[in-house]
Formats: structure tokens, sequence, C-alpha cells
């Protein structure tokens, strides 16, 4: 649901040229193995449409350690619930 999630805020903010990068291992394998994901066909059939709409894009898995930034700003902003304010400023600077 999160890669969904960013894959929709992306197209929403008209975003063209996005890098996606996950430590998560099951994202992975899903990417790589979509017909192993059955019972979550219609999620990723909707998050493939909408990757569609995107100009240029990829998805990166990296290692925990490499995402600790990342990692801390998605802490950041969900402790607070600053969910909104966090987009409208264009997130970090």
């Amino acid at each position: 649901m999160a890669i969904h999630w960013a894959v929709s805020d992306m197209m929403n903010t008209r975003q063209q040229r996005i890098l996606f990068e996950s430590n998560c291992a099951l994202a992975k394998e899903m990417f790589l193995n979509p017909s192993g994901f059955y019972q979550h066909q219609h999620i990723m059939y909707e998050t493939s449409s909408r990757l569609r709409h995107l100009q240029d894009w990829s998805f990166h898995h990296c290692v925990q350690e490499r995402n600790i930034v990342a990692q801390e700003v998605a802490k950041s902003v969900t402790n607070d619930h600053r969910y909104h304010s966090y987009i409208a400023a264009g997130g970090p600077s």
C-alpha cells in the first residue's frame, strides 16, 4: 500500500521523473514476481496503471542502513502527524 500511495502522490503532484526506493524485500518480490501475489492483484494493477502516467520512473531495493535519512523523515512526519504540511512544504529542504 505504501508504494501505491507514493505512486499516487507523485502522479497527483504532477511529478514525472521519480526514483522510488524501499528496503522492503516483499515490495521487491512483488515487482519481480507479481503472479505470486494473487491476493494483492487489484492494488498491483492500480499501481501499475498509475505508473504509466509517470514519464520516467524506477524502483530500487536498498538495504536498510542506506535508507536512514528517509526513515528519519518518515518517523518525523508520522510521529507528529504532519502529513499535509510536509507535502505542502515540498518535502525536505
